[in-house]
């Protein structure tokens, strides 16, 4: 078989296990929280949250594992510039969104913070182990916060429009639990295809690890949120677009940098303070959309696709 082909099908096999094995971690994780007790705001916030971020987590753990830096970090550095910049700007053509929601107002700024601060910790190129762990608490940190929050304030501030939890998830602990595994199975055969196609990809056409990550694996990796964003846009349900996009791209910084610097130190080989800057341009372009109660235009949502596709032209090799 020739050599492209192979490579290709491990890439697209790799984004298939990877899309259907994220499903399935949700829906086990999502229904087993409510049936132990957890509101469904909070497994909104935290779990389904956590099981969307599982592809990038995986990936960039498998790329840490193989000294692959250029991946793990561009893997996150590109899915966050594509969650806002192609994700939002697809949604804001199919409907302008205005956003409701107390707490997706609030994860906004965070999320800007969060993101100045990978910047510095990336200024010398390199997340140690030290770093890893310091990025994990920061996310503990999150997931209590939003818990308190959701207890101290009334479910009205808290409501995310168009968030699908189920009220009544049945009490089949034993289905769940098996989705739960077998979404954790198939991601990790996912994450070990893609990241082998596309460390292949990169040497077949003299392409650098850190290009590949930023494109062909962060779009593959962030196809559960491109999902979950237009059907959510298409239902006119702007909460939930922009809540996960920009909650994505909370646990992409924290809890994947955290465990993937952790398991091993990246070298971020590759990487460019202009793919920083960018990641970090259009995380702040968020802020007055959300903050001064104006919504996201299908205007805005061209530049942000416009900021995307030049981005992307702007990597590729002549």
């Amino acid at each position: 078989m020739p050599e492209l082909l192979l490579i290709t099908l491990y890439i697209i096999g790799g984004l298939v296990l990877l899309y259907f094995g994220a499903d399935w971690l949700v829906k086990g994780a999502m229904t087993l929280a409510l049936n132990l007790g957890l509101s469904p705001l909070i497994v909104g916030l935290t779990v389904v949250a956590l099981g969307t971020s599982v592809p990038e987590a995986l990936v960039s753990v498998q790329a840490a594992i193989g000294h692959q830096g250029g991946i793990a970090i561009g893997n996150v550095v590109g899915s966050n510039i594509l969650n806002i910049a192609l994700i939002l700007g697809l949604s804001a053509l199919i409907t302008p969104l205005k956003v409701d929601s107390h707490l997706v107002k609030a994860d906004v700024p965070l999320l800007s913070g969060a993101t100045f601060m990978l910047v510095v910790l990336l200024e010398d190129f390199h997340i140690s182990r030290m770093e890893g762990a310091f990025l994990l608490l920061c996310i503990v940190g999150y997931i209590v916060g939003n818990i308190l929050t959701v207890k101290k304030t009334t479910p009205e501030e808290n409501k995310i429009k168009g968030m699908e939890v189920p009220e009544d998830p049945g009490n089949n602990f034993w289905r769940d639990i098996a989705l739960l595994i077998v979404g954790i199975i198939t991601l990790g055969f996912g994450s070990n295809f893609l990241v082998t196609g596309a460390v292949d990809l990169a040497r077949l056409w003299g392409l650098s690890e850190a290009l590949i990550g930023l494109t062909i694996v962060s779009i593959g990796t962030g196809t559960p949120e491109l999902a979950t964003a237009l059907m959510a846009a298409y239902r006119k349900s702007a909460d939930l677009a922009i809540g996960n996009a920009v909650g994505s791209n909370l646990f992409n910084i924290m809890f994947v940098l955290g465990l993937a610097g952790l398991v091993a130190p990246l070298d971020a080989i590759g990487i460019n303070s202009s793919d920083l800057y960018v990641m970090l341009a259009v995380t702040i372009l968020l802020l007055p959309t959300v903050w001064t109660g104006r919504i996201l235009d299908r205007k805005e949502g061209f530049l942000f696709l416009a900021i995307y596709f030049g981005y992307l032209y702007y990597l590729w090799p002549a």
